[in-house]
């Protein structure tokens, strides 16, 4: 069974709570203040049974004012809405001001109802309607069906009841795949549950027990108890009327226009790139830098409208516009929302989101503009694609992807394979792309650090693969830097060897000067054998030639040497002479001592304590209680 949202709309008094009792036997003025003053001024709810057996959920709205920004927090969830009027005052301001933020707000479906026929003679009736189709001319309920009825002398009644089961039948489904999402419209405790919340079941289902999380906090809660329509329920579906027991949340940690979702479905933003609109009879002019009240869902915001490529928009006129908010929030592409003006506060446009979690864009940026044209009406392909550009650094998974694009995960999957296939995005690691772009961008930076390193350090292989990842500079993320190396090998930007990391066409070229210098380091280092001086001290010893120390790392980077500590060096040769010492004396004794193997070599205890420590660390011996034994 299809799940329907009415809504009313309408000046104030104009009989929207009569006539939902009428329809529905249920006062939805359930507060004092308003059986006090007459006047709906919090939401009201109700449920309608119609003749085919359809339950569907009704929001009265209040018409007063002062009490707007309460209506829209009603509005943001109606499939089709009731245009109250009624006919002993005929078209008011808020009958007005209601109609442009329900066309605002993407309603496509409605009726319109003249009420209080019975206060008036016929004729006064057919002039109120006649007004009604001139202002609704060009807006959604242009074509709409009008009822003139009397709630107190029960006419016109059976006729609505008809047209709203015909209109309800017509709409679509909205589905209950993928994430759920419950705008929070009132908050209040009941003694033995605890912290309840309401709302419109936007899209999803939510079952009865499940975990979920409470943005834009991101704190996690979970379903004690569900009601859809009054009834207990262990599965509350999109478009049906929703009240949610959250025990574990106090009723003052939460707030209307707070939303209940799946876990990980939304980002919080202060943030949103939009298409706006300004209405067409309003006086005034959005301009850039303008603060103003912004509504979506049920939740009202304070921000500041950034314009892309104007100074300001006039009545009419369309924009686009990034909204700079004063406190975080959750929005998703395609989401619509109101303006309204900062003082006087009165609603001025509103518009619909076209990116919920964008970077900031400067003002008369042509590429920024060019992206919002690509947010409203490019490919599901561009879209993708954008969304890695304008995110470089962030390494979005495929599940972020499919949230922030709005779009189903295996359409994206499919988009993104075609994408890799076409070299336009490239995989990094378990579902994380990278855009050709940005990859081109880590190269040429690894390469500018590299090119840095090789001139400072001619005769050094290369830089170590640590300060190669510090270079990167990705943040906190091993996994992009082990891929973002893999791909630079692939793509032949770099070499690795022994932890070594150098350009992949770079190779040390030795000078005549240098080649005496690496002459005379080898020659006196095989002459040393296993008694060589201090290394701090050989160096001291040519401390004058300026090349001297950067050759002798060069050769113990090729391993020519040994370092075998902070103060002793080996030439290879006499390393492995060393090696094959302990190898002939643990053939014929399985733990070798360590006197035993200074004697053999005919080296100094300071010598031979560091080769076989040095031995333990490469793996080639280890150490026990006796001495040492081959590994």
């Amino acid at each position: 069974m299809k799940h329907v949202i009415i809504g009313t709309a309408g000046h104030v008094d104009h009989g929207k709570t009569c006539l939902i009792k009428a329809l529905t036997g249920i006062d939805t003025d359930r507060l004092k203040e308003e059986k006090k003053r007459g006047i709906t001024i919090e939401l009201g709810f109700a449920y309608l049974d119609l003749e085919n057996g359809q339950r569907v959920g009704i929001v009265d709205v209040p018409g007063h004012e002062k009490f707007v920004r309460n209506m829209l927090a009603g509005a943001g969830g109606m499939d089709l809405c009731m245009l109250v009027v009624a006919a002993d005052e005929g078209i008011m301001p808020q009958t007005v001001e209601h109609l442009d933020i329900l066309s605002i707000l993407g309603i496509k479906n409605g009726v319109i109802v003249i009420t209080k026929t019975d206060l008036v003679e016929p004729e006064f009736v057919e002039l109120v309607a006649e007004d009604v189709k001139e202002l609704v001319q060009g807006t959604f309920l242009e074509n709409a069906p009008i009822v003139p009825m009397s709630v107190y002398k029960e006419q016109g009644l059976e006729e609505l009841k008809q047209i709203l089961q015909e209109q309800c039948a017509a709409l679509p489904e909205r589905g209950d795949a993928g994430h759920f999402r419950l705008p929070i419209d009132r908050v209040f405790t009941l003694k033995g549950f605890g912290t309840i919340v309401t709302g419109t079941l936007m899209e999803g289902k939510l079952k009865k027990d499940q975990n979920i999380v409470l943005y834009p906090e991101n704190v996690p809660v979970k379903v004690r108890s569900l009601q859809v329509h009054s009834k207990d329920a262990e599965t509350a579906l999109a478009g049906q009327r929703v009240a949610v027991n959250v025990p574990d949340r106090k009723k003052e940690e939460i707030l209307r226009g707070d939303v209940l979702a799946t876990a990980d479905s939304l980002y919080p933003t202060m943030m949103v790139d939009v298409k706006l609109e300004v209405l067409k009879h309003t006086d005034r002019v959005i301009k850039h830098g303008s603060r103003v009240h912004i509504y979506h869902g049920t939740k009202e915001l304070l921000g500041k409208v950034a314009l892309m490529n104007q100074d300001e928009v006039k009545a009419g006129e369309c924009a686009y516009a990034q909204l700079r908010l004063e406190e975080k929030t959750v929005l998703r592409k395609g989401d619509h929302f109101v303006l309204r003006f900062y003082s006087p506060v009165e609603t001025i446009g509103g518009g619909v989101v076209l990116d919920a979690c964008p970077k900031k864009h400067r003002k008369n940026d042509k590429n920024a503009y060019h992206t919002f044209e690509i947010k409203e009406h490019g490919t599901e392909s561009e879209r993708i694609e954008l969304a890695y550009l304008e995110h470089q650094g962030s390494f979005y998974s495929l599940k972020a992807l499919v949230d922030k694009c709005s779009l189903e995960r295996n359409q994206v999957k499919n988009l993104v394979k075609k994408l890799t296939e076409a070299g336009t995005l490239h995989l990094l690691y378990d579902e994380v792309y990278i855009h050709q772009e940005e990859l081109k961008n880590y190269e040429k930076r690894m390469a500018q650090f590299l090119d840095a390193f090789h001139k400072e350090y001619p005769l050094k292989e290369g830089m170590g693969i640590e300060e190669a990842r510090n270079k990167l500079g990705v943040g906190q993320n091993p996994k992009a830097v082990d891929a973002l190396l893999e791909l630079f090998k692939k793509n032949k930007v770099i070499k690795e060897e022994n932890g070594i990391i150098s350009k992949y066409r770079f190779k040390v070229v030795v000078k005549e000067d240098e080649d005496a210098i690496i002459q005379e380091i080898t020659e006196q280092y095989r002459a040393f054998g296993f008694a060589p001086l201090a290394t701090e001290l050989y160096l001291k010893e040519h401390f004058k030639q300026k090349k001297f120390k950067p050759v002798f790392t060069s050769l113990l980077n090729k391993k020519v040497l040994i370092r075998l500590d902070e103060q002793y060096c080996l030439h290879v040769e006499n390393y492995e002479k060393a090696k094959e010492v302990f190898r002939e004396i643990a053939a014929e004794k399985t733990v070798v001592a360590l006197g035993e193997y200074r004697e053999k070599l005919g080296c100094s205890r300071r010598v031979a304590v560091p080769i076989l420590e040095h031995f333990d660390k490469t793996g080639f011996t280890k150490k026990t209680e006796e001495g040492r034994v081959l590994k």
